[in-house]
């Protein structure tokens, strides 16, 4: 039997418990060797504290990453937080304020300087998940008159941000403060395909229902949420839709609701059904290519090749509806011909906001008969 691999913690849950040990000595409360923290995703975790103190108006909590079984090049760094009183908060241009809260990055966190990612140009590359976590934590001992300055740092930040894509995507100066739900889960492939094959199976086995649906990720739980679709039928498909797709038939699926970021449906569009980065790309391409078919402006299209990412090439489309209704057929149809026309496809691909870009025609008729289901 193979071994069970062992989840582990973000850095973002890193740096908001390390910001809570260090805002609990300020306030002269007892910080024992492990601190309990409510992930994002409601899971309580025990996270022990590396090390602490004590300054003059500030004080210091470091966290060691724990990846986990995970392959993660930051897994074992030290992730510090230093919290620091003040009369009133400062203006600084690359931190994220919250009321009595100002956070920002500081030594080994990276600067983010391009557009599309989830943090504007100019902050600092913490993400929004785990800002809400930090100031989740912290809230449940500051007073609301208290005003504090946290500062993320990262000893090892800028020497761990080599191995990772942070460069080519425009953070500079280091890593990147991550994680939407605050759990790091293993990505062996094999291990992930065998559970994610097995929920599919238990799925079937346990309903009479023929459909599914394949989220990509925690954007498209939400997007269920929002609609009242039933995710106790959803599985969240990975990078590995190809996979998935191929499961669902032998399993006896007949009809799939595909629903995800536009990072990752656009290659789908483009006959890619492993859509980690490593494995293929063409995103910008496939983008570029479709909208040449709706006769997109030209510099519009060059615009789409040289962005950094599918979410800041979406914003220099004119004839966005066109385009992204093209794109979500050709997303259905290309996973039903991956079948081999055994399954019906729909698909609705949206922004980080979770604002929907465009779906295949059948999208909302097949929502309904779902629904009724």
């Amino acid at each position: 039997m193979d071994k069970e691999l062992r989840s582990g913690y973000t850095t973002g849950t890193c740096a908001s418990v390390a910001a809570y040990v260090a805002l609990s000595l300020l306030l002269g409360k007892k910080i024992e060797n492990e601190v309990e923290i409510v992930t994002l995703n409601g899971i309580t975790l025990k996270v022990p504290v590396h090390s602490k103190k004590l300054g003059n108006g500030w004080a210091r909590g470091v966290i060691l990453k724990d990846a986990g079984d995970d392959p993660d090049v930051t897994n074992g760094i030290e992730i510090c937080a230093k919290v620091k009183l003040v009369k009133e908060l400062p203006e600084i241009k690359r931190g994220h304020k919250y009321s009595n809260i100002l956070i920002v990055g500081g030594r080994g966190v990276g600067r983010v300087t391009k557009k599309g990612l989830k943090v504007e140009p100019g902050k600092s590359a913490i993400n929004p998940g785990p800002q809400e976590m930090i100031v989740k934590a912290l809230k449940t001992i500051l007073d609301e008159n208290t005003n504090i300055i946290v500062t993320i740092y990262v000893p090892k930040g800028r020497e761990k941000a080599l191995k990772t894509f942070n460069g080519k995507l425009g953070i500079l100066g280091g890593i990147s403060i991550l994680g939407s739900t605050g759990i790091v889960k293993p990505m062996s492939e094999d291990a992930l395909t065998k559970s994610m094959f097995a929920e599919l199976k238990v799925l079937k086995e346990n309903s009479a229902r023929d459909w599914v649906i394949f989220a990509f990720g925690n954007h498209g739980k939400q997007f269920c949420i929002d609609n009242k679709i039933d995710i106790d039928h959803m599985v969240v498909t990975s990078n590995y839709i190809g996979f998935m797709i191929d499961s669902a038939v032998k399993l006896g699926f007949k009809r799939v609701l595909l629903i995800g970021h536009i990072g990752k449906a656009i290659k789908i569009a483009g006959g890619i059904f492993n859509t980690h980065s490593r494995v293929a790309d063409g995103r910008l391409e496939t983008l570029a290519a479709n909208a040449v078919l709706i006769d997109e402006p030209r510099e519009n299209i060059l615009k789409v090749m040289s962005s950094n990412t599918a979410e800041e090439a979406c914003e220099y489309i004119s004839k966005r509806d066109e385009l992204f209704k093209l794109l979500a057929n050709k997303v259905a149809d290309r996973c039903k011909d991956f079948s081999r026309g055994e399954i019906q496809f729909e698909n609705m691909m949206f922004n980080y906001k979770g604002e929907s870009l465009g779906y295949s025609d059948g999208f909302y008729s097949m929502i309904e008969e779902l629904k009724s289901e």
